[in-house]
């Protein structure tokens, strides 16, 4: 079943590895005015910064087709080369390292990314008139001068200036809301660092929906109009929080979450700090509330707040610890939500979403540093193989030391930059399980997946139940013979007789005695491994899971 049509990167590729960095941008502050009709953005970006390398004479600093109109450090001038991708900018001489400097940058422009104008057309004359941004992966360069790598992190402070009668939402508290003229000035600051492709500005014609959860202000945004549905969208928010907090063991980080829907967003969701933009298709009226929720979209953008935003992946390659952690999250809603039976549906789901893309398209490593460009690693290994990766580690581990490994990785790991091998290190100091060849075969080291037959057959002579149980993809090229721990299930007697097993080599067989002749006989129950299976044994005993297996994806599967 490997992917065989082409390879994940194209031939030639070198590995991206994260950016040197001369200074640390430990602060930025925007001040921005929007013109919508003209689609323009007229800006000062001020960095406070300190100087990492010793003797710095230039700080380079990514602007993509940005009009930049002066450069000033301290109060000086400075100098300053801008090619239409990259600011270079002359600090006047060597700067130590630890010196603290600030950075100065006019610009303007009408970005083609990064941040977006959209309004009312031909096609669609009632569409409102609105601004947005989308820094993920790395466009935030499109919308102010910055280094645009995720493992900058810097606190922010965004003042905006919008047509009167315009609201405007970017990250942490609002300070200040005055009106200028005609015009409406506001004022956000967030006083925890996070990193650039996470700040953000949303504005337009819009109404605020305000509730409390603990001391936490969680608000609703949404063109005018568009309340009810908003509410009904988004009216189980307080209880996600809720969950999140109990199931990571660290409460919600900041002060306040904020939710708003855009016209024409070119993605589901995007989980800026303390705000996440959503897209408005997923509005819900009354009759359509009836059919689905959107639950696993606003559960997700929401579990980000901890696994992307307070604790981001070093680089783009590692991305699936933001990514995987979020989409687990879904199935930690759903669970807590609808009960395990429900959430076990999502896992299907997404087994089969990367099992298309690894036999169809390509088969990668989900921690890699080989892709052409960030965009490309957001795919279905990165989303749901490294969901279902979590899901595998919470069994291996067990509930209290799963849980309690994630809560020792999210506070050592607080307003900092991570790798796989930092979540590897965490689960060994909270348990003492070194658990190195789980994450190198399924994340760091290996691809694909195990395909797997299993035969199940009874002696009545003997009381022997046998499992043979045979790996028989190809082991070629990353794709390794896997480590498999799991666990062989038998309904003796009425009652649900759990063996664990690990399986190592390429053919396995368990003899397992039992009182009496099995009903059922299930190879991992819950379908917990992401593998491939071919199961062979008695119609009686398929029959029996059908009917009675204590888990619904089991006799869904039966």
């Amino acid at each position: 079943m490997a992917g065989l049509n082409r390879e994940f990167a194209l031939p030639g590729t070198r590995p991206k590895f994260a950016r040197d960095r001369v200074v640390d941008v430990e602060h930025i502050a925007l001040r921005l005015d929007l013109d919508p009709v003209a689609k323009l953005l007229r800006g000062t970006a001020h960095l406070d910064c300190a100087v990492l390398a010793p003797d710095t004479r230039w700080v380079v600093l990514d602007a993509v087709e940005l009009t930049v109109g002066a450069v000033r450090v301290g109060d000086a001038a400075a100098p300053f080369a801008h090619d239409g991708l990259l600011l270079r900018i002359d600090l006047g001489g060597k700067r130590p390292a630890g010196e603290r400097i600030a950075i100065e940058v006019d610009y303007e422009g009408r970005p083609r990314r990064g941040l977006y104008f959209v309004g009312p057309d031909e096609g669609y004359p009632d569409k409102p008139l609105q601004a947005w941004t989308q820094g993920q992966d790395e466009d935030s360069r499109h919308w102010f001068p910055c280094f645009d790598q995720p493992h900058e992190k810097a606190t922010s402070e965004v003042t905006v200036t919008v047509p009167h009668g315009w609201f405007a939402l970017s990250n942490g508290e609002l300070i200040e809301d005055e009106a200028i003229g005609d015009r409406r000035r506001l004022h956000y600051k967030l006083d925890i660092p996070h990193s650039c492709y996470l700040v953000t500005l949303a504005a337009g014609e819009l109404a605020t929906l305000e509730h409390r959860w603990r001391d936490v202000l969680v608000t609703y945004h949404v063109a005018r109009g568009l309340e009810a549905q908003a509410q009904r969208t988004l009216e189980r928010t307080p209880r996600m929080l809720e969950v999140f907090s109990e199931k990571f063991g660290v409460d919600y980080p900041y002060s306040r979450y904020a939710q708003v829907f855009v016209a024409d967003f070119i993605f589901g969701g995007m989980e800026n700090t303390t705000a996440t933009t959503l897209t408005d298709v997923v509005l819900l009226d009354e009759r359509a509330a009836l059919d689905h929720d959107v639950d696993s979209l606003v559960a997700h953008e929401l579990a980000h707040q901890w696994f992307g935003d307070l604790v981001t992946c070093r680089d783009w390659g590692e991305g699936w610890l933001n990514e995987g952690f979020a989409t687990y999250s879904e199935y930690v809603w759903r669970e807590a939500y609808e009960g395990r039976d429900a959430a076990d549906l999502e896992l299907e789901d997404w087994a089969e979403t990367y099992m298309g893309e690894d036999g169809g398209r390509y088969r990668r490593t989900i921690a890699t540093k080989l892709y052409d460009e960030p965009i490309d690693i957001f795919d279905h290994h990165l989303y749901d193989k490294g969901g279902r990766v979590l899901h595998m580690l919470r069994y291996e581990l067990g509930d209290d030391a799963f849980w309690g490994s994630l809560r020792h990785y999210l506070t050592k790991h607080r307003h900092g930059s991570v790798e796989t091998r930092d979540l590897a290190r965490a689960v060994e100091e909270a348990t003492g399980r070194v658990l190195d060849w789980f994450f190198s075969q399924w994340v760091i080291d290996g691809d694909g997946h195990p395909e797997l037959k299993v035969a199940f057959t009874w002696d009545p002579d003997t009381r022997l139940a046998t499992a043979t149980i045979e790996q028989t993809h190809k082991v070629e090229g990353k794709t390794p013979r896997f480590r498999l721990p799991t666990r062989l299930r038998f309904r003796v007697d009425g009652q649900d007789v759990d063996v664990p097993v690990e399986v190592v080599d390429e053919r396995h067989a368990f003899h397992v005695p039992l009182d009496a002749e099995p009903t059922q006989a299930i190879f991992d129950p819950g379908r917990v491994m992401l593998a491939h299976v071919d199961t062979d044994k008695s119609q009686a005993l398929w029959i029996g899971e059908l009917e009675a297996a204590t888990l619904a994806v089991d006799r869904i599967h039966a």
